[in-house]
């Protein structure tokens, strides 16, 4: 490399089919349990064979994908105890760097709070049954609020299995917003009741309660306020699915036992 000249990072082309290929999965494009066939995703992505499999294998690393024995691939699975679960895994590491950030904090995570909750104050409140862009936009500005929540820690193992919760996370969201939606239209009656224990989950309330703890630097109450906020989805998404017509694709896919996770 010349003196003086910067170092520029191209990603590669493998890099750039995973990145593709990860966002089709949390998007839905690739839907839940379905077979990843290698001449069909070779055709879909333009690339070869080689570097999907490669792009699998590291995906299923990311519990994204999960490999079948003796049948090939398949896109990891939805189901209503992978969702506790993950939320439960939430509590613990989510709630354990929003501590940290509370303490070290400086003026500028605080006014990213600040910025952060204002944007989620004005789309909120969201209904399931209200247009798509009005969802995608509260789902970024949710997104967007909780990082600002947790951008002063300092613990980058506990980050990278924060950002993978919030992912997959993120994939369940989408699929039952999408489900509630079909939900209006095939089953009238039961739908209204559902949207309304799903509003529990995406309430401005316990967003509000995480907002003054993080503007009053209250320590000893993070903790429990980050608890009671899951334990509200929770309870939003236990409540769900009893009201959820066990005939319909949401509650079908997520009756299915998890795929077991190998540590």
């Amino acid at each position: 490399m010349c003196k003086g000249s910067a170092m520029v990072h191209t990603p590669s082309k493998s890099d750039a089919l995973y990145v593709r290929m990860r966002s089709d999965i949390l998007s839905l494009d690739l839907l839940p349990g379905s077979a990843l066939r290698l001449p069909a995703l070779s055709c879909r992505y333009g690339i070869g064979v080689t570097p999907i499999r490669e792009c699998l294998n590291r995906l299923s690393i990311d519990k994204l994908v999960f490999i079948e024995h003796n049948k090939g691939f398949r896109v990891a699975n939805l189901s209503l105890d992978d969702l506790l679960d993950i939320e439960r895994s939430r509590s613990t590491i989510e709630g354990e760097l929003f501590l940290q950030a509370i303490r070290i904090g400086d003026d500028a995570w605080e006014a990213a709070i600040i910025g952060a909750y204002h944007h989620l104050l004005a789309a909120s409140p969201v209904s399931v049954l209200g247009t798509q862009d009005d969802l995608d936009r509260w789902n970024r500005r949710h997104a967007a609020f909780h990082d600002a929540l947790i951008a002063g820690r300092q613990s980058p193992w506990m980050q990278r299995f924060q950002r993978q919760l919030a992912d997959q996370l993120g994939r369940y969201q989408k699929f039952i917003q999408i489900g509630l939606r079909d939900l209006h239209n095939s089953h009238p009656d039961a739908a209204p009741k559902a949207a309304e224990a799903y509003a529990t989950a995406v309430a401005m309330s316990p967003h509000d309660d995480l907002y003054q703890v993080a503007l009053s630097r209250n320590v000893s109450a993070a903790q429990t306020v980050f608890q009671a906020h899951v334990n509200l989805s929770i309870q939003a998404f236990e409540s769900l699915m009893a009201l959820v017509p066990a005939n319909t694709s949401m509650a079908q896919t997520l009756s299915v036992p998890a795929v077991e996770i190998q540590i």
